[in-house]
């Protein structure tokens, strides 16, 4: 399976196609395809191992997280603008609890309210215009365009929250996105804060995250943060350390240790068998 990388921050992209030229990939970064014009269908796997379709036409906007193995089938000609962000972008330009809200499980052709979509209409002519014809400051412009973009994505996505058929889904749907916000932030991911949060007791709430998910929490915890990890070693530059910050881990040391526990192997030996030679690879520890 080939799996794309971005080495800048963001990537903006028009293309247009009678057949798209890529079948099933992957990324290792935020992508959002508007259609401009065309007809077609975008596939999508799932995180539960079944496949979404969504037929396309123009204005519709497809948000692909990292690691999401899709295709874009072509009924008449397609014309796209791609707009590809990292997940660190989204981090360090908006907030955290932008990439957490970005980062679906389902979902992927994003429904907006009617203002919303009028406002994303506008912001892709502009985004268009800029590329097409850059001028002093187009770069500048282009990134505040593109922020109010995937600002507008984050506020469609937290008002279209899936129902479910009962309370204990819905409470359970919604620890997990609380769980992906706050990856980054250990503090915030320990069982007696998330069932204050959910208004649950510490017992309560083990019981109730392994009878929904049939796994432990903390293990889930961990288990997600070092997958965080795994992206952040093969798709960005940043290094142990760094990577260790960031995740809020107690020094790179610990995070190695604990790496070679579920991997054995160290980071730095994760990061040379998953990047090849071609991606530089920092020795800091």
């Amino acid at each position: 399976m080939w799996k794309e990388n971005l080495y800048q921050p963001v990537e903006i992209l028009l293309r247009e196609h009678d057949t798209f030229p890529i079948g099933e990939h992957q990324h290792s970064f935020f992508e959002m395809a508007y259609i401009l014009e065309g007809t077609g269908s975008f596939v999508v796997n799932s995180v539960n191992g079944g496949k979404e379709h969504h037929n396309y036409c123009a204005a519709d906007l497809c948000l692909i997280p990292p690691n999401r193995v899709h295709l874009f089938r072509i009924c008449s000609h397609s014309r796209y603008l791609f707009i590809r962000f990292t997940e660190n972008y989204v981090t360090d330009y908006i907030n955290r609890y932008a990439e957490g809200a970005l980062d679906i499980q389902a979902g992927y052709c994003i429904r907006f309210q009617q203002s919303d979509a009028e406002m994303l209409h506008s912001l892709i002519g502009l985004i268009v215009r800029e590329v097409s014809e850059k001028k002093m400051m187009s770069d500048y412009l282009l990134n505040c365009y593109v922020n109010s973009v995937i600002v507008l994505a984050v506020r469609n996505l937290s008002t279209s929250a899936p129902e479910h058929d009962n309370a204990d889904s819905s409470k359970a749907q919604y620890m997990l996105k609380y769980i992906r916000q706050h990856i980054h932030q250990p503090e915030l991911l320990k069982l007696n804060i998330v069932a204050e949060k959910f208004h649950l007791s510490p017992t309560y709430a083990g019981r109730f995250f392994k009878r929904n998910f049939g796994e432990d929490f903390k293990q889930y915890i961990q288990k997600s943060r070092l997958k965080t990890v795994e992206d952040m070693l093969v798709g960005t530059q940043m290094s142990i350390k760094e990577i260790s910050n960031r995740m809020g881990y107690t020094d790179p040391c610990y995070l190695n240790k604990l790496f070679q526990q579920y991997h054995n192997m160290t980071p730095l030996q994760y990061r040379k068998k998953y990047c090849g030679t071609h991606s530089p690879i920092s020795e800091e520890k």
